[in-house]
């Protein structure tokens, strides 16, 4: 799924003749620390940041006259994790999408985005969650692919969330077009994989939102 496949162009960007209270002021209502600025051809030169923002005595001055952060933007063509990859390094609520020229095309929302990738992956879809826990020199999908299938079940979507200081080993997260996982669950076990979570879709319902957080911070791509 494509950026431009989410595009929003309801929120317009701020200009060099907008005041700093007016930066603020879209700052607050959309719940960003970054808005992007354009200039008079519609390129997007910078971002009016609030750390920077605050520290002007006169709001009145126009963002020409402040100093601004390089433009954190996404091409429009370019794929939704590199977008989610972006957001969730700097914290940003939303981002703007450029052409190849740098010309403003809209915003993409933190939502918006969330909601995509939960399509992608098939999240909120009838079935179940399996979450494998793997040691860094025994990763490897095809074998786990192969037993899953094996049992007759489909896999809708893959999440991996790679190795940490703090967690050593693979995670890896199936989503299965089963309601119930247990006989996947058992075969897994029985082939020396360690099954850390299951759920099925009535759990999967009730906490997509949680899961779409944690899915956007596995893709470290």
């Amino acid at each position: 799924m494509l950026v431009k496949e989410i595009l929003n162009t309801d929120i317009s960007p701020l200009k060099l003749t907008d005041t700093v209270a007016t930066a603020l002021m879209k700052i607050e209502l959309l719940h960003t620390n970054k808005f992007c600025v354009v200039n008079e051809d519609g390129k997007v030169i910078g971002m009016a940041s609030l750390e920077k923002l605050i520290e002007v005595v006169d709001e009145s001055s126009a963002l020409s006259e402040v100093e601004l952060d390089e433009p954190l933007t996404v091409p429009k063509d370019q794929h939704l994790f590199e977008a989610s990859r972006v957001m969730l390094a700097k914290e940003l609520y939303l981002i703007p999408v450029v052409d190849n020229e740098m010309s403003f095309q809209g915003m993409i929302k933190k939502r918006d985005l969330l909601a995509a990738l939960g399509e992608a992956f098939n999240l909120s879809s009838f079935g179940s969650v399996i979450a494998v826990e793997m040691n860094q020199p025994d990763f490897t999908l095809a074998d786990l692919v192969r037993i899953i299938e094996m049992e007759g079940a489909k896999i809708l979507g893959v999440a991996v969330q790679q190795p940490s200081a703090d967690n050593p080993s693979y995670r890896v997260s199936f989503k299965l077009n089963l309601e119930d996982s247990s006989t996947i669950s058992s075969s897994l076990r029985r082939f020396g994989y360690t099954i850390i979570s299951e759920a099925n879709s009535e759990a999967l319902e009730n906490n997509f939102s949680d899961r779409a957080d944690e899915l956007i911070r596995y893709l470290d791509i």
